[in-house]
């Protein structure tokens, strides 16, 4: 089977990186595949297992349309059997490219629900036209399949968790990750590590990561804020630490390639998204034993069990976090009892286990394509 993976941004974060591990499982498991990205990262750079199909950095109508010209040209001249559009604008593309015998097979690997404006006629109509246009979709919760069957999607949809490769993050020895961390912080062995692992976009709600600590620290907690990630969001961070006087209570690591032993080394990570899906952070959190805080957005709580590996708040409010995790920084037991046991559970979301079933899927999918193009061409 070949597979052409189609991803936002040339970067590894979220999707791509989700894409990046797929493409390698589904290889050791006999099948060939390539990423593509339609644009460079956020901040124009080009990561090199990520070839790009445009220079712009900005993803609107344009760049949208060259990218959809230039997809028709790679199918044309390396065909494959599978085009995995990883994401909104991924699979825009991929629809639009597609040739009209509906070659190659299209599947959609949805990541967030739809923003309000789908309610719009235009971009209603836009949408399910979209639909018709793709034969399976990915959904990482319930709630992106009911989105799809509203527009009038009636073609299979696979509830694939999120998933992230065993190897990379379980096994991390925590006490000696957090040495590690302290000391390249050169922070003291008492002080309480927060961790906020992600790009850094209004979706992700940094500043709420900000407010936490900035109340733990206004009640006397020892606490220090390590933000792994990079993004847009960044500067206008760094002039909210500024202002609240917290220089010396947070770190900016950008991006790192060893996001395991940060995990590693946190005592609690936090997630203060507005939406997600499943955020893979999370599963990267479980694997390595941290415990995780966060809201319930999304399919968080697939993931994060409350009370068992973390804990789930109802309401996306900074007091009740800061509550939250002032009680769990000051009962070690129940730390530890978190951890233990998030590292225990987060093997469920194995990239191995989920290549599998995506090689059974798409491999019939495949087969069965030849019988929905001629349904197809007969309505």
């Amino acid at each position: 089977m070949r597979v052409l993976h189609l991803v936002a941004r040339s970067q590894r974060r979220g999707a791509e990186q989700v894409a990046l591990d797929l493409a390698d499982a589904l290889d050791r498991l006999g099948h060939h595949n390539e990423v593509l990205a339609v644009a460079p990262g956020f901040d124009g750079s080009l990561d090199p297992a990520l070839a790009t199909i445009t220079r712009r950095t900005r993803i609107d109508a344009l760049t949208l349309l060259v990218a959809t010209a230039r997809v028709r040209t790679v199918l044309r001249r390396r065909p494959v059997d599978v085009v995995l559009a990883h994401g909104g604008s991924a699979v825009q593309i991929a629809a639009v490219a597609r040739g009209r015998r509906r070659q190659p097979v299209v599947v959609w690997q949805r990541i967030l629900g739809f923003p309000p404006a789908v309610d719009r006629r235009i971009r209603r109509r836009w949408w399910r036209w979209i639909g018709t246009r793709i034969d399976a979709a990915v959904a990482l919760t319930p709630d992106l399949e009911r989105e799809l069957r509203d527009l009038g999607f009636a073609g299979p949809v696979w509830e694939i968790p999120n998933f992230r490769p065993v190897e990379r993050f379980a096994g991390i020895d925590r006490a000696e990750a957090a040495r590690s961390l302290r000391a390249e912080l050169g922070v003291g062995q008492s002080t309480r590590l927060l961790g906020l692992v992600g790009h850094l976009s209004e979706q992700k709600r940094p500043d709420r990561a900000l407010e936490v600590l900035a109340r733990l620290r206004a009640s006397g907690i020892d606490a220090h804020l390590v933000v792994a990630g990079d993004g847009p969001l960044r500067p206008q961070l760094e002039a909210l630490v500024r202002e609240g006087g917290l220089d010396r209570s947070v770190h900016f690591l950008g991006q790192r390639a060893d996001v395991a032993h940060i995990l590693g080394g946190l005592d609690v990570m936090l997630l203060t998204s507005a939406a997600e899906g499943i955020p893979g952070s999370l599963i990267e959190a479980q694997m390595t034993g941290c415990p995780v805080v966060t809201f319930a957005v999304g399919g968080v709580g697939t993931v994060v069990e409350d009370d068992k590996t973390g804990i789930v708040l109802p309401e996306s409010d900074v007091d009740p976090m800061a509550t939250a995790v002032s009680r769990l920084l000051g009962d070690d037991a129940r730390l530890l009892r978190y951890g233990a046991e998030a590292g225990r559970r987060g093997s469920r979301f194995s990239t191995s286990a989920a290549a599998a079933e995506y090689s059974e899927r798409l491999l019939a999918l495949i087969a069965d394509a030849p019988a929905r193009a001629g349904h197809s061409d007969r309505r």
